[in-house]
């Protein structure tokens, strides 16, 4: 039988289905080969990984109430990431242990300006609309939803669960994350009922033809939502109607940036851009704190270690 593993103390404002998964991050100057050849790597580390836990890691050191839905293997690695999800403070009431699927695994090839990744997907995608449908939405004030891709067994249910939340005065806000068939169906359909659309430079050219981020975000605010792309060492760009916002990647660095790993610094960005959107903030101290906490987390491995966890003001 399925096991709910925890409840928490202080109800949820922000919630996101998990895509529950832990990475093991391997740095080095070096590219895999077969017929047996060996590499030697610069270093590891083994982090709580998903997209979704990332950004409710971020929002939870941020000062926000996040908690995640999803499930965990009756495993090793299932265990790291309850203990690591807990520790940071993100409400695992609606976290359960699967009774057959591995916790999902990503392994991550990182260097300072890229990344390679494969990725188990086992319990990343185990979560299914009777999963959802068991979720309070009675304290919830934020609707996250992340690697809208790789969740396959949710993707024909979110039309009518957004439509679910505004009906309940909860905003959604969506990242997709890259599209493994590169086929990108469907979240176009979803942003007439999403507030805020996060997509990457990469993701936002994907999903419109376009080659110009501009124009790319001015395609995809003309469905309804306020689009943030984030356009990675040149910084965000962010539109809504006729209005347009930005922030240079230079800004809000004192020194050189030492970059470790890539890996987590988009949903890092939307973690600290939802928090002050959600705090009442401007656009332009939202893409700012958005920016600080992706700037922050390129600075470790992993996409949590390095997440910003000073006091912020959003005003």
């Amino acid at each position: 039988m399925q096991t709910q593993l925890n409840m928490s103390s202080a109800s949820p404002i922000v919630l996101t289905v998990s895509d529950m998964c832990v990475d093991l991050v391997i740095t080095g100057n070096v590219r895999p080969e077969f017929n047996q050849v060996e590499k030697i790597v610069s270093d590891y580390a083994i982090e709580l990984g998903g997209s979704a836990n990332i950004f409710a890691s971020q929002m939870a050191k941020l000062g926000g109430r996040v908690g995640v839905v999803g499930y965990v293997g009756r495993d090793g690695f299932g265990e790291f990431a309850l203990k690591e999800l807990r520790g940071l403070s993100v409400d695992t009431t609606y976290v359960k242990e699967h009774r057959s699927a591995k916790t999902g695994l990503g392994v991550h090839l990182a260097e300072p300006s890229d990344r390679a990744m494969l990725t188990y997907v086992g319990t990343i995608d185990a979560i299914k609309q009777a999963d959802l449908m068991e979720v309070s939405l009675q304290s919830c004030r934020h609707w996250h939803i992340a690697s809208y891709f790789l969740l396959q067994s949710l993707r024909a249910v979110w039309p009518e669960w957004v439509k679910r939340c505004h009906e309940a005065n909860i905003t959604i806000s969506l990242d997709t994350n890259w599209d493994p068939d590169n086929r990108w169906d469907g979240a176009l359909e979803l942003l007439p009922y999403v507030d805020v659309f996060l997509p990457n430079e990469a993701e936002a050219h994907a999903l419109t033809g376009e080659t110009d981020a501009w124009n790319a975000a001015r395609l995809l605010a003309a469905k309804g939502p306020l689009v943030v792309v984030k356009c990675g060492k040149k910084g965000a760009i962010a539109v809504r109607g006729e209005d347009s916002w930005q922030i240079k990647g230079s800004e809000c660095q004192d020194s050189p940036l030492s970059v470790v790993d890539t890996t987590g610094a988009g949903d890092n960005f939307d973690a600290g851009f939802l928090h002050a959107w959600l705090s009442g903030g401007s656009i332009d101290s939202a893409l700012r704190l958005g920016h600080r906490c992706a700037l922050s987390s390129l600075q470790c491995a992993g996409g949590i270690r390095g997440q910003l966890t000073e006091a912020v003001h959003t005003a």
